[in-house]
């Protein structure tokens, strides 16, 4: 089993995977809701225009059924107006009545009110009760308007369905008669309302659909009334005497109706493109997975390949450190039996004997100093910061002292001002003015004395010391290259140092979170300046 294969899935991946999958199918569904929106509205659209071409289609059926039976009543005025001048109304009515009568569907019966009182009724059979009526004085609600109405207007005029009173309920026609244009009476004729609408396909289109039919003024006079409630299709039925309307909606209700159509294909699309989404998804994410596990894995081999480094790097620091530590005491011995030797032997030595047993010690010295630098060098890894600030006055007389010790006769002007307390260990800041002050002294200019300065200058973020000097300089080609480790710029028989000493300095800098820099300009001398960390003011 590979690294990458044991490294688990972050969390934050199956958090990411899941949350893909949720906005996809989330898009998902709301594009599916826009696109049904869509095409219900559209379906809805559709439905309503068909149902309003039945609609039409309907109403004027229904009115053609209408208008054709009250074409009797117009037909049986005519009648009695020419027999009322023939005087034979009580021998002919009877026969004219049941051919009128029985011409189309649905005539309950025919009557003839002289005076607007009943006194002819076909058939006889079933509306004795009528006969005597006074319309006039009739109690039954709008019915004399309805006949005070046929009287103004001359023309027919309806009334119901309402119930009757042989029985039943019927459509009530009636249309004045005149004689000498005077009013005579009436004509009339009651209509069963069902074989009226079994005419116009009523019956068939309660079985599709709900339909509703009422008077103008507001009465449902046929089929249910709630599809007046439910935003109908509706189309007139024009009739005499005041249009009715016919309403039309679907029997589940519009949404239902628009919905059922097509839906479940939409839907299937839908949930097939969300599939799609989140297959890619989970590839995606898959790839991404993979990715991760790989750089987890990769970063483990790291984390250790640098922890071995580190240990590496641990072992040959501790290494280094005890042998320039054990070295320093052979290469003592060695410079004080040379120096025996030169002066045991000094009247027996030829030149060039001398020669190479004052190379012997000289190259003992060197190795001594070097040694005693590379374990400088390697220390100030283990060496802790510092806790307080230190005087700056007293490293500097410690710096010079030091520099007496070794040999290293101070020539020149070596002056500070005023030295402040500085953020650094008094070990640490007397061996960087040690480093920095003989720096200058053994680069001095060959034409004049060498003039070293230490200033400290004090800013808001920290503290700047400075060691200025009037030397030779530095190219600035080589600022960063002279704090390298054994970074020499000059011949070591012009020069003396072991290369190490500004890679020290670079070094207690930074341990306590400074940096040194130089400004330099070639034959002018050179200016070390430390930034340190803010001390203690005063």
């Amino acid at each position: 089993m590979t690294a990458s294969q044991r490294t688990p899935l972050p969390w934050w991946s199956r958090w990411r995977a899941l949350a893909s999958l949720a906005l996809a199918w989330g898009l998902v569904f709301v594009g599916w809701s826009w696109v049904d929106g869509q095409r219900r509205r559209a379906a809805e659209a559709e439905l309503r225009a068909s149902l309003a071409t039945t609609a039409s289609a309907s109403a004027g059926s229904l009115s053609a059924a209408v208008n054709r039976r009250l074409a009797l009543v117009r037909g049986l005025a005519a009648f009695v107006s020419v027999e009322l001048q023939d005087g034979d109304l009580d021998g002919r009515f009877s026969l004219f009545a049941d051919a009128l009568r029985t011409s189309t569907g649905g005539v309950r019966n025919l009557s003839v009110s002289p005076g607007f009182v009943v006194r002819y009724v076909n058939p006889v059979e079933g509306n004795q009760g009528v006969l005597g009526n006074d319309l006039l004085a009739d109690r039954r609600p709008a019915f004399v308007d309805t006949v005070r109405r046929a009287i103004l207007t001359g023309e027919v005029t309806t009334h119901g369905p309402l119930p009757l009173i042989q029985g039943g309920l019927g459509l009530i026609a009636r249309q004045a008669v005149y004689l000498n244009d005077e009013s005579w009476g009436a004509v009339g004729a009651v209509f069963d309302l069902e074989p009226i609408m079994a005419e116009a396909g009523f019956d068939n289109l309660t079985r599709l659909y709900r339909v509703g039919l009422r008077r103008g003024d507001g009465e449902v006079i046929a089929g249910d009334a709630t599809a007046f409630e439910t935003s109908p299709v509706l189309e007139v039925v024009r009739v005499p005497d005041g249009d009715w309307s016919l309403a039309i909606v679907p029997i589940s209700g519009w949404r239902p109706a628009a919905a059922d159509e097509g839906r479940v294909l939409l839907a299937l699309v839908f949930v097939a493109l969300g599939i799609a989404f989140s297959v890619v998804i989970l590839l995606v994410v898959e790839r991404r997975a993979a990715l991760e596990r790989l750089v987890i894995a990769r970063t483990e081999a790291l984390d250790q390949r640098t922890a071995e480094v580190v240990r590496a790097n641990v072992a040959l620091e501790q290494f280094a450190y005890a042998a320039a530590h054990d070295l320093q005491e052979p290469a003592r011995v060695m410079a004080s039996y040379a120096q025996l030797l030169k002066r045991d032997l000094a009247g027996s030595l030829a030149p060039d004997q001398a020669e190479s047993l004052n190379h012997v010690v000289e190259a003992a010295g060197r190795l001594r100093s070097l040694l005693h630098d590379v374990q400088l060098f390697i220390s100030e890894d283990r060496a802790p910061p510092p806790t307080a600030p230190s005087s700056a006055a007293d490293a500097f007389k410690v710096a010079l002292q030091t520099l007496q010790s070794r040999g290293r006769s101070v020539e020149g002007v070596v002056q500070a001002g005023r030295l402040p307390d500085l953020w650094l260990d008094p070990r640490r800041l007397s061996e960087l003015l040690t480093i920095l002050i003989g720096n200058g002294l053994e680069f001095a200019h060959p034409e004049r004395a060498p003039e070293i300065t230490v200033a400290v200058r004090r800013e808001a973020d920290g503290d700047v010391l400075s060691v200025t000097d009037n030397g030779i300089g530095i190219d600035p080609a080589y600022h960063q290259q002279i704090f390298q480790v054994f970074r020499r710029l000059h011949p070591r028989d012009r020069h003396q140092g072991t290369g190490m000493g500004l890679a020290i300095a670079r070094k207690m800098v930074e341990r306590v979170g400074g940096e040194i820099t130089v400004v330099s300009t070639p034959g002018q001398g050179a200016s070390f300046r430390v930034k340190l960390p803010p001390a203690g003011r005063d």
